[in-house]
């Protein structure tokens, strides 16, 4: 069945081609195609245009019902060919978009199952992925280990509570990647700069997403890790680019 949804997530994954892509339904359903084989890079465009990222409006042939496993129950099975493009949000519908059915409490998200402000029990029955609204960015780290890069946002919500946790966000990470690893910029003076740009901004919206179950070194349970799955601000600190801004 053909559905329209506003995508408000595209993040890397740990394979290097694959990404995950959220969106929202004109009902308010938060929805995330999948397909055999992970969802790839090259389906995010068409005609070597990009179709798929933040704003833009997308209809997708969803096949059958997924095998949802809580929390991560937004999942549906779709057909990567059959993606259709109808243009983009205005800004003002894209806020409208990230505002609705927002929070503005990090834990209100997972429904009180959230451990150690950091991550949730598979199976818990509560959502995987949400916006918060009227977030403050404290800090960014971006630092080098063993030769890559790691993305990291600290912010707190609107009850003062502080969270901090990896960006997966890939039109952030690669800004990132470009201005540090291609132009040579010091990580500690983008981290600043982009921090100001952000606290600058009216208006901030994050997206929080759980990880797939993983097992922590030195531990033996899996856990669902939150991660920062999209940055948003108003005024736009992209300026209204996307990640293919940033890949050359």
């Amino acid at each position: 069945m053909q559905q329209k949804i506003v995508i408000t997530d595209l993040t890397q994954m740990p394979e290097g081609n694959e990404v995950c892509v959220v969106g929202i339904s004109e009902t308010g359903e938060c929805i995330r195609p999948i397909c055999a084989g992970g969802f790839q890079k090259k389906y995010l465009y068409a005609k070597n245009t990009v179709v798929i990222r933040p704003k833009a409006r997308v209809g997708f042939d969803f096949v059958a019902a997924a095998d949802i496993k809580p929390p991560h129950i937004e999942d549906r099975v779709s057909k990567p060919n059959s993606i259709i493009s109808y243009g983009f949000c205005n800004d003002v519908e894209w806020e409208q978009i990230l505002k609705n059915g927002s929070y503005n409490r990090a834990g209100d998200i997972f429904d009180g199952f959230l451990q150690d402000r950091k991550w949730v029990k598979p199976g818990a029955k509560t959502r995987s992925i949400a916006t918060l609204s009227k977030a403050t960015v404290i800090n960014i780290s971006l630092r080098e280990e063993d030769g890559k890069l790691k993305y990291r946002l600290s912010f707190k919500d609107e009850a003062g509570n502080v969270f901090d946790y990896a960006v997966s966000d890939l039109t952030f990470r690669e800004l990132c990647f470009k201005r540090i690893k291609k132009e040579g910029y010091p990580p500690l003076t983008l981290s600043d700069e982009l921090k100001k740009s952000l606290k600058r901004a009216d208006r901030i919206y994050l997206r929080l997403g759980l990880a797939r179950p993983w097992v922590q070194p030195g531990l033996t349970e899996p856990r669902c890790y939150v991660q920062v799955t999209g940055i948003y601000s108003f005024p736009d600190y992209l300026q209204g680019r996307t990640f293919t801004d940033f890949l050359s």
